[in-house]
């Protein structure tokens, strides 16, 4: 199953170059907790982003079209996607960003799990994703954000 997750503002802002424009400590630990003992796939400039350290817990996936790049200590790179779902179809995927492996991966997903910020953030990358495939099916309140939980639509 590929789960794509994110936190946004209310304006749909993910990033303000290259890096979260919040540090929120309640949304980082939903993240972790959401993500802990699973797969989570990023590209090359997500994962350089948090220190180029794999998050610990998880099995760490890069994807990137940049063949000179081979697998790193404790992360595996692939430069295929309809490969690296192949090799994991049996797994839980977390799809972690950036933007383009996100736009990448979206035609895939199965579930998507979006915090919502209350407020608005300095960003320069923005989702625009349409969820007209995908019913909501939960929600959770927190203090200073909205966790909303989508699965898709199957179509039989």
């Amino acid at each position: 199953m590929i789960s794509m997750i994110w936190c946004e503002d209310i304006q749909h802002g993910i990033g303000y170059n290259n890096k979260l424009p919040w540090s929120i400590k309640e949304e980082m630990n939903h993240f972790k907790q959401t993500t802990m003992g699973k797969i989570v796939v990023c590209g090359e400039k997500t994962f350089f982003s948090f220190g180029g350290k794999p998050l610990s817990g998880r099995t760490n996936v890069i994807i990137t079209l940049d063949k000179s790049l081979d697998n790193l200590n404790n992360v595996l790179v692939y430069h295929d996607v309809n490969k690296l779902i192949n090799d994991f179809k049996k797994e839980d995927i977390f799809i972690i960003g950036g933007k383009t492996i996100y736009n990448l991966f979206f035609p895939y997903a199965d579930k998507l799990i979006i915090s919502t910020l209350k407020k608005k953030y300095k960003c320069n990358v923005f989702m625009n994703f349409d969820l007209s495939s995908f019913e909501k099916t939960k929600s959770e309140d927190y203090i200073q954000f909205v966790v909303n939980y989508y699965n898709r639509i199957k179509k039989y």
